[in-house]
């Protein structure tokens, strides 16, 4: 073989290993690169999915906590109301018991003896089945108040107690068992919330 055409050829050679060594390089390196590339990327997402799970846990039990407190809430407010209804029960059935017979009657004389205004402009209204057993007494201990023309007539719808209205019908009095119940549930009532919130308070 020629010299030349030899080192013509062992040059191509060469440089063909060269060229094949550095494109090999080339493509590692860039294969590298990727990788490296993918390898970031991916802890990225990774991070980035662990932020999101965690904000979500924090969200899920901050929206749990907000969830027990609130059925709490309206736990204490269910039972309030219904500690409240029983209450104005009890409230209006004491009432109601002691707005009856004797004791009606002695209560309408000593309100109508402290009586400062005309008693002849009143009418004093009682419960019809009251009204039938108080009558005869309750007319002898108030004769000075009929004397002057105050009249006994029957109160429909009212259990117990009384009113007492002017003829006119310009303003009445209530001392129904209704109307004092409901007056004194009015103030007590406030007390119990405040007593139930104070025990709710104390559980916190």
């Amino acid at each position: 073989m020629d010299v030349q055409l030899k080192e013509l050829i062992d040059r191509i050679k060469s440089e063909g290993i060269q060229n094949a060594e550095q494109e090999s390089e080339k493509i590692i390196k860039e294969a590298q690169e990727k990788a490296k590339k993918i390898v970031s990327d991916a802890e990225q997402e990774a991070d980035r999915l662990k932020k999101e799970a965690e904000e979500e846990v924090r969200r899920m039990e901050y929206t749990g906590r907000e969830s027990l407190k609130q059925a709490g809430r309206d736990l204490l407010l269910s039972l309030e109301k219904r500690l409240q209804s029983v209450f104005d029960s009890v409230i209006y059935t004491a009432t109601a018991e002691q707005m009856k017979g004797d004791t009606l009657r002695t209560f309408i004389q000593k309100l109508l003896d402290n009586w400062d205004e005309d008693v002849s402009q009143v009418e004093l209204l009682l419960p019809e089945k009251e009204l039938e057993q108080l009558d005869k007494g309750l007319r002898d201990k108030l004769s000075a108040q009929l004397a002057q023309g105050m009249e006994i007539k029957p109160l429909s719808g009212v259990e117990a107690g009384f009113q007492l209205a002017y003829k006119d019908g310009s303003a009445y009095y209530n001392f129904s068992a209704e109307g004092i119940a409901e007056i004194l549930s009015a103030f007590l009532n406030p007390k119990l919330a405040e007593i139930l919130k104070e025990a709710a308070r104390k559980e916190e």
